[in-house]
């Protein structure tokens, strides 16, 4: 079992830079700025964890670290079961992986739906599909490079990459089957396989028995 002492922490919609210093496991703007999302919360990256929070972020962590033991945790994550479904139709133009105006304005309404809070402490799996017309590895190289494209917009907007996992799974688990249809009639009734979905996985932390000593002061 992995013992780590990282709580996760996805950020999202919107960030502003402080004026401060960097330090290990915050996200900085290359300025040696700490950078805040939208409701003030400092952007933590994949290496933070309690030992080398600081005040001006997480002052209730350190107080509490500087007080008590630090308590190991396991990290177990908890996939919902309903993933949110985008239509590729609504988000990409025919046979392409770049976002149209409209398919940053449906992800935009996503994370409008989205509060820093419900985005705390989860990871998001973006999987891309197509249907089934046309050769297998294309669909799937397409189907990969538009999760890629959402995972990329979601990112500009303030979500943390390292908390982002894609996959394109070209044709495979269909939502409709549209068995006897052919030409416009096929093309149109595949349309809801044709499809990107984000699945959130909700971490649950959990204390275990071993302790690290905490500072002396």
């Amino acid at each position: 079992m992995n013992k780590i002492t990282q709580t996760l922490v996805l950020a999202g919609l919107g960030m502003a830079s402080v004026a401060g210093y960097a330090a290990p496991g915050y996200v900085d703007d290359g300025a040696k700025s700490i950078v805040r999302t939208g409701y003030g919360d400092c952007l933590h990256t994949g290496r933070w964890s309690v030992p080398n929070a600081i005040a001006e972020c997480d002052p209730e962590i350190v107080a509490k670290r500087d007080a008590t033991d630090v308590a190991a945790v396991e990290v177990i994550m908890v996939t919902k079961e309903n993933p949110i479904r985008l239509q590729a139709d609504t988000l990409f133009a025919f046979d392409s992986a770049e976002l149209t105006s409209k398919g940053e304005a449906a992800l935009d309404d996503l994370l409008g739906t989205l509060t820093a809070q419900s985005l705390q402490d989860q990871k998001l799996q973006i999987r891309g599909y197509t249907d089934k017309i046309g050769p297998e590895e294309y669909n799937m190289k397409l189907s990969k490079e538009r999760a890629d494209a959402v995972r990329d917009y979601l990112v500009s907007k303030g979500v943390v990459p390292s908390f982002i996992e894609t996959e394109g799974l070209g044709k495979s688990n269909p939502v409709v089957d549209c068995s006897g249809k052919r030409g416009t009639s096929l093309i149109e009734c595949l349309g809801p396989n044709r499809r990107t979905e984000i699945e959130f996985s909700a971490v649950e932390v959990k204390q275990v028995e071993e302790t690290v000593p905490a500072k002396q002061p």
